[in-house]
């Protein structure tokens, strides 16, 4: 399976740029050091999000990041993109990964350690969990599952851990020491005047 080399993971919503364009925050995001973008915008048309994975992939690739699509398995192998990233409930990663074959990435987003377990027999190459911390744009996930709870599923997982929701950087020691391989950041990020200073800021945290 490919390997996952980022542990900066820039979750996209373009509700979440205070009205900027997506794809230019993505390129001030890359020049700054982003290490890997999922796709996440759920809510376009396919023609929609056809533009959006040009615009973007053609941005991610002049530097060699890795973009991701959030569960089109189809336009993944249309754009030839790096990976896919699954939502807990869709596709099983092992149907996928008979599809794709092995040299692309597949995430897959949990929100339980049954959840974290199954996606570590299916053939994944890592989970994004949470919510760890509570925050608006994962509410409809349940609460906050807090770092007790991440603690145990790093521990029993024999693949990359994610931490997602709510994080900040000065959240990112905390879910390390917990066992978080990395973070998984959607406002943090996007809701920043400068995105580039942002990455550079959660770069520098993921480094300690």
């Amino acid at each position: 399976m490919p390997s996952v080399n980022f542990r900066l993971l820039l979750v996209t919503d373009r509700h979440h740029t205070l009205g900027r364009p997506l794809v230019p925050l993505l390129d001030r995001a890359i020049e700054a050091g982003v290490q890997a973008i999922q796709l996440r915008e759920r809510d376009l048309s396919t023609p929609e999000l056809l533009s959006l994975v040009q615009d973007a992939h053609a941005v991610s690739a002049r530097r060699s990041v890795p973009l991701l699509i959030n569960d089109r398995v189809d336009l993944m192998m249309a754009m030839n993109l790096d990976g896919v990233h699954l939502r807990s409930d869709s596709l099983p990663a092992q149907s996928v990964r008979e599809s794709i074959g092995s040299r692309r990435l597949i995430g897959v987003s949990t929100h339980s350690a049954e959840d974290v377990q199954l996606a570590n027999r299916s053939g994944a190459d890592y989970v994004v969990f949470g919510p760890v911390y509570d925050t608006p744009s994962k509410r409809a996930f349940g609460p906050a599952l807090g770092l007790a709870l991440l603690d145990e599923v790093c521990r029993r997982s024999a693949i990359p851990v994610f931490a997602i929701g709510g994080i900040t950087c000065d959240r990112v020691q905390d879910v390390r020491r917990a066992g978080a391989y990395g973070v998984a950041v959607i406002g943090a990020l996007l809701t920043r005047d400068d995105i580039g200073e942002a990455v550079r800021e959660f770069t520098d945290a993921l480094q300690i």
